[in-house]
């Protein structure tokens, strides 16, 4: 059996190594030069626990001015993660309060060594309000567009379409919709749901539940397709002789996501000169006027080749002379009667 003297040698430079190491370590901690650090702009944030309450707005000021000390590296830590004062509100006394800010509301996280040496301006004036509760319908914000090899094949699904909000009664009672940060179209692959966060910039005293909102984006390759023959409408006036349209059939493209543009019913389009164009008109008088389309699908674009047409009203033969007869009464053959 290995005696208790053979225990202690096995090894002994390796143990002496760390045991050295330990002594350094042990000796930096304790001589870790101290430092002193001013932090601006470190935001105070009121907390009302007085759910009847809320801030009417930002505190006055905003913003404090801390002197920290402490270890140089818990400092530097804390200055790249940043830190802001809490203050707690347990009952409201006025609406018009002063408040002396206290040290231990300083947010150090779990640092140690850190003291609040102080804080520049000492006391922050907030208001308060009655609190209001309401449900606030969403609105999207969108921007750009698919990508082109893709088609929207559905509208956006928008969930909720409502959201608690807790705040200020004067915000709230005429606030009509909250929206939603900007979406980018252009960011999408493929059909999916995104959670886009609700813009509550301005809302500071306000909760809102849930602070998120989903959309459902469903796309498909973009095909296009292209549909001949397609009847022009130039119905005229009743009271008038009637039109025709040069052509009478146009060519039509339809662009889309696949699924919408396959199913398409050319029979449900409808190619027709707007009635308000075609007023006026002489007999024998021709106009060249832009069509119109109406049946294309939502999320469809069309395309008419061409888009413009002649439109001619035809003469009326009422106008004419008395069939069999000339100008002057007589036979259509020339010849005057004897």
């Amino acid at each position: 059996m290995t005696s208790r003297s053979q225990t202690l040698v096995h090894n002994w430079r390796l143990k002496v190594s760390a045991l050295g190491l330990s002594i350094f370590l042990w000796a930096l901690v304790q001589t870790e030069p101290t430092n002193q650090e001013t932090f601006e702009a470190v935001p105070v944030r009121i907390q009302v626990l007085d759910t009847a309450w809320t801030t009417s707005g930002a505190s006055a000021p905003a913003t404090v001015e801390l002197r920290l000390g402490g270890p140089a590296r818990e400092i530097i830590s804390l200055a790249r993660e940043g830190t802001s004062i809490r203050v707690p509100i347990g009952t409201i006394g006025a609406r018009d309060t002063l408040i002396t800010l206290r040290r231990e509301w300083v947010q150090l996280g779990q640092r140690s060594g850190l003291t609040v040496e102080s804080i520049s301006p000492a006391t922050v004036r907030v208001t308060f309000e009655e609190a209001q509760v309401r449900m606030i319908p969403v609105a999207m914000r969108l921007a750009g567009r698919v990508p082109d090899h893709l088609g929207m094949a559905a509208d956006i699904e928008l969930s909720p379409q409502l959201v608690r909000v807790r705040g200020p009664q004067s915000r709230l009672e005429g606030l009509d919709s909250l929206i939603l940060e900007p979406f980018d179209l252009s960011s999408i692959s493929r059909s999916g749901v995104f959670a886009v966060a609700l813009d509550t910039s301005g809302f500071l005293g306000s909760s809102v539940v849930p602070p998120t909102a989903s959309l459902g984006i469903r796309v498909e390759g973009l095909i296009e397709r292209v549909l001949d023959g397609i009847t022009v409408q130039a119905v005229a006036n009743p009271v008038e002789a009637a039109v025709v349209a040069d052509p009478a059939t146009i060519q039509v493209r339809v662009m889309g996501a696949r699924s919408i543009v396959t199913a398409l019913d050319p029979s449900r389009l409808r190619v027709w000169v707007p009635t308000d164009l075609l007023l006026g008109m002489m007999p024998g008088e021709e106009r060249f006027v832009r069509v119109q389309i109406d049946g294309v699908p939502a999320l469809v674009t069309a395309a008419l080749e061409p888009e413009r047409i002649t439109v001619r009203r035809v003469i009326d033969q009422d106008w004419g002379s008395p069939e069999g007869e000339g100008p002057d009464g007589g036979s259509d053959d020339g010849r005057s009667e004897r």
